[in-house]
């Protein structure tokens, strides 16, 4: 910024829900920055999607650049190699060095394989678009070319539950396809209030589907995973939605104690010993923890925006009260859980309320004027819905699945 602007300096670490959110809070009385090491806002929600070719990368992301731009503020395409809280300064890996007033971190999470050997090498990570639309190229190639085809799937909470739903969507009519989920808790999607697992297993009876679960994986190499048994099966594309973890950029600036640890806030999101700083989404640990859930990081970013803001004019901060939203788990064109609290309920016309979160999240996100954003609505809107309802339309079975909504126990 120039040597003479007075307004309040903020830096906001990570430009995804959360950071977006925060950015867009702050009004141009503000000189905010914005880094992020991806050029891309990614609806990740969504994007087992990619698997099936229901989404595509281009409707799953929006540019950063131009949505810090259009707020008034300055994006920075690099990476955060060291925060200074106690000089309210940031350095990059190009070498920039910049003082804030205010600091918002969100720099959502890293991929966690345990340490497992080979499993950073041969496994296919799932947390970006450019991740799963990898595994949807990868997958078709085998389909052409295999007569049968092996996949795993490391992992049997949400990402893993969803992933093995867009395989089905695509590829369940395939002879060979061939698919083991792997999970070290006894059942799948452990925390859910209901038997979820039951319901899947019956939609997966008719395919060559294998849940493994109470089992981890010892090792990934190029064409197998060997499991904690000691059986090794052959793979083919080894998926891994394993788990999470904090940036190492955390523990190494001094804003959390282990490397295991979010960075640490109090009700108001702001950091337990420096007050200047708060944190947003998947970085945040609250006293009491949250699920790492995109509608969580949305509504963390804008009170973190707003607390900054009360913070820099005197005003007391506002707590931070995690609003009671449903979850939805689609499963393909198979089945979509509505998670509540203790109630569960299934259909596949759920998976319509998955849609309408997707295009109204996106439509939020548009920074676009009004014309170009309805523009940008319709045409998601008919690329989607052409190719969820079209298979419903050919198939009497799947329009009776579709309209039975029952509740689970």
């Amino acid at each position: 910024m120039p040597i003479t602007d007075t307004r309040p300096r903020a830096i906001i670490i990570g430009a995804s829900f959360a950071g977006l959110k925060a950015a867009l809070q702050l009004t141009d009385e503000y000189a905010v920055t914005v880094i992020d090491m991806n050029p891309w806002f990614e609806f990740l929600p969504n994007i087992h999607e990619l698997i099936s070719g229901i989404k595509t990368p281009d409707m799953l992301r929006f540019s950063n650049q131009a949505i810090v731009r259009r707020c008034g503020h300055q994006y920075l395409y690099d990476t955060v190699t060291e925060i200074l809280p106690e000089k309210n300064r940031v350095r990059t890996r190009r070498g920039k060095e910049l003082t804030y007033d205010f600091c918002i971190i969100a720099a959502g999470c890293a991929i966690n394989t345990y340490g497992i050997p080979g499993a950073d090498c041969y496994a296919m990570p799932f947390k970006q678009v450019s991740h799963c639309h990898a595994i949807g190229r990868h997958l078709n190639m085998l389909a052409r070319n295999r007569k049968e085809f092996f996949i795993n799937i490391a992992g049997g909470g949400l990402e893993g539950v969803e992933a093995l739903g867009e395989i089905l969507r695509r590829f369940r009519r395939h002879p060979g396809l061939r698919v083991r989920m792997i999970e070290r808790q006894e059942s799948l999607l452990y925390d859910s209030p209901a038997d979820i697992q039951s319901v899947l297993k019956k939609h997966c009876r008719p395919y060559a589907v294998e849940f493994l679960t109470g089992e981890s994986v010892k090792e990934v190499s190029a064409d197998s995973v060997t499991l904690s048994s000691g059986d090794q099966l052959k793979s083919d594309a080894t998926l891994w939605t394993a788990g999470i973890k904090p940036w190492p950029l955390l523990t190494a600036s001094g804003l959390t104690e282990t490397s295991d640890r979010w960075v640490p806030v109090n009700d108001c999101l702001q950091h337990t010993a420096y007050e200047n700083v708060f944190a947003a989404g998947d970085a945040a640990e609250l006293p009491q923890p949250l699920s790492k859930q995109a509608y969580h990081a949305i509504d963390m970013g804008e009170r973190a925006g707003q607390n900054l803001i009360r913070k820099s004019t005197g005003q007391s901060l506002i707590p931070f009260t995690p609003a009671a939203k449903p979850m939805l788990v689609a499963f393909g064109d198979l089945d979509t859980f509505l998670i509540a609290g203790k109630i569960v309920v299934a259909g596949a016309v759920l998976g319509t309320l998955k849609e309408a979160v997707f295009q109204m999240v996106m439509t939020e996100f548009d920074q676009t004027d009004f014309w170009k954003r309805a523009l940008h609505l319709s045409t998601r809107a008919r690329i989607s819905g052409i190719k969820i309802v079209w298979p419903f339309l050919w198939s009497p079975s799947a329009m009776l699945r579709l309209g039975k909504i029952r509740r689970l126990h």
